[in-house]
């Protein structure tokens, strides 16, 4: 410290003012970067949830799908996944999954929602185009 007629000098306060303006900056950068990485994991976690649940539904007997897509949240969402909601609809031939939740916020305010979408093909059976039984239509009697 320098000392001049018992006053300190104007330049011994100017670190203790960029540390006031840098430290909760700083922080603030930290709670971001750690804020991303929940986010990316939660968002993981709805995709992981959707394609259980599509994978479900879409089974020629796909009644119990609701109900696994809310255990497969449960068991890899935890409480990472807030005001979750899972929508299935099961067409004659498309299965539509609908995932959405809320993240945990670490910066007070600002709300972190994912979503994930997913169809795919409803599994059914198909009538073989000849109408016959399957390879009956082969009766060249040849070795394969």
């Amino acid at each position: 410290m320098c000392l001049l007629n018992g006053r300190r000098g104007a330049a011994d306060d100017r670190g203790s003012v960029e540390l006031a303006i840098a430290t909760p900056l700083m922080m603030l950068l930290v709670l971001l970067v750690l804020q991303a990485a929940v986010w990316a994991h939660g968002d993981h976690v709805a995709g992981s949830v959707a394609r259980r649940a599509v994978e479900a539904a879409r089974a020629v007997q796909g009644d119990g799908a609701q109900a696994e897509a809310e255990a497969a949240a449960d068991s890899l969402g935890g409480s990472l996944l807030s005001h979750r909601s899972i929508a299935i609809e099961r067409g004659p031939e498309n299965v539509r999954v609908v995932v959405e939740a809320e993240v945990p916020s670490l910066i007070p305010g600002i709300s972190w929602p994912v979503r994930h979408e997913l169809t795919a093909p409803t599994e059914r059976f198909v009538e073989p185009e000849g109408g016959g039984a399957p390879g009956a239509a082969d009766t060249g009697g040849g070795p394969l």
